[in-house]
């Protein structure tokens, strides 16, 4: 243990917050393998414990992009969705059955996203159930977008240092500030985000990181039953980021689009098969009403942070539209069948 860290270590133990050189120097002090297991779980549970600032997650945030294996592709107009995880909630992979919504409505979608951590299905997980490959390297995806507008970026083959937390991570089975992370590393560097958060506090966070970083457009969000996503049992707390960022989050109520008020226990899932099971369905027009409209809802945030409509009732209308037409059906079987194709190549 290097004199240096130690004294980071001491700084977190007595709750100081670090500088953002400090925080530079821990963070690349991780992702060099210069920490052991055991330092980086005390600096992980050192941060939850003291509690992040904006300004020591952006200085990682930047450290780990400059980490990273880039994805070459034209970026324009084109949005990422994804959530923090460590919600808890049970439900089925909501953000990913978007992704092909979104797709089908024509806007194109680089998606980032990892294994299961904290939940019994993550995105990876249910996109090989349903028979796509989703670990692809930097040419395969590069390929796989340029053909297809879709593609799903698996975060270890583009943050290769990770290696040296996931350890860490997997022991302490805790929500860490690698969770608020992870979606702020798109490897494309995509200028448009819809990132769902685990907490109001950790959406507002984000959304400054986000503007500190130069990111186009993106929402933030987290629900007030706890969901990652835009929830359909309640109200929403929404924070956008556009040129600027707002003052503060504002409330959003489903039913300003139509949409009707549901029961939690009808957004669960499942394993990655039971999930893949109900994402085929939404797809076919063969889901409940409460699958199909909670996927349509987060697409509308998707296709109007991507600036593919003025507004969110529009964008809404595509959304619908998208399923109804079969056009999701139809991206989500050329994902699948593309990505086996290009994973050969």
């Amino acid at each position: 243990m290097s004199k240096e860290f130690t004294a980071l270590l001491e700084k977190l133990s007595i709750q100081e917050n670090l500088l953002p050189e400090e925080a530079t120097f821990a963070m690349k002090s991780i992702l060099n393998g210069n920490a052991s297991d055991a330092e980086v779980a005390a600096f992980l549970m050192g941060m939850r414990t003291k509690g992040e600032t904006v300004v020591e997650l952006t200085a990682f945030v930047e450290v780990m992009r400059e980490a990273s294996i880039v994805v070459e592709v034209d970026t324009k107009g084109a949005v990422d969705l994804c959530g923090t995880g460590g919600d808890k909630s049970g439900t089925f992979n909501i953000s990913t059955a978007a992704m092909f919504v979104v797709a089908g409505a024509g806007v194109p979608v680089l998606k980032h996203g990892n294994r299961s951590v904290s939940s019994k299905s993550g995105s990876y997980d249910v996109l090989e159930e349903l028979g796509a490959v989703p670990n692809l390297n930097k040419v395969q995806s590069e390929k796989m977008f340029n053909e297809t507008g879709m593609v799903f970026m698996f975060a270890p083959n583009f943050h290769p240092a990770m290696k040296y937390v996931m350890p860490a991570r997997r022991a302490m089975k805790l929500r860490t500030f690698f969770n608020m992370l992870g979606p702020l590393l798109n490897p494309a560097d995509v200028e448009n985000q819809v990132i769902g958060a685990f907490s109001h506090e950790a959406a507002g966070m984000m959304a400054q990181i986000l503007a500190n970083l130069d990111t186009k457009r993106a929402y933030t969000l987290n629900a007030h039953d706890g969901l990652d996503e835009v929830t359909l049992t309640g109200q929403s707390e929404i924070f956008e980021l556009q040129s600027h960022l707002s003052n503060g989050s504002v409330t959003f109520d489903p039913k300003s689009l139509g949409y009707e008020w549901v029961e939690p226990e009808e957004l669960l899932g499942g394993d990655a098969e039971k999930n893949a099971g109900i994402i085929k369905n939404i797809m076919k027009g063969e889901s409940t009403d409460a699958q199909r409209n909670i996927v349509t809802l987060n697409a509308a945030f998707a296709i109007h942070a991507a600036g593919a409509t003025d507004t969110l009732e529009e964008a809404n209308r595509k959304a619908v539209k998208s399923v109804e037409t079969g056009e999701a059906l139809r991206k989500l079987n050329q994902f699948i069948k593309e990505s086996q194709k290009v994973s050969k190549a």
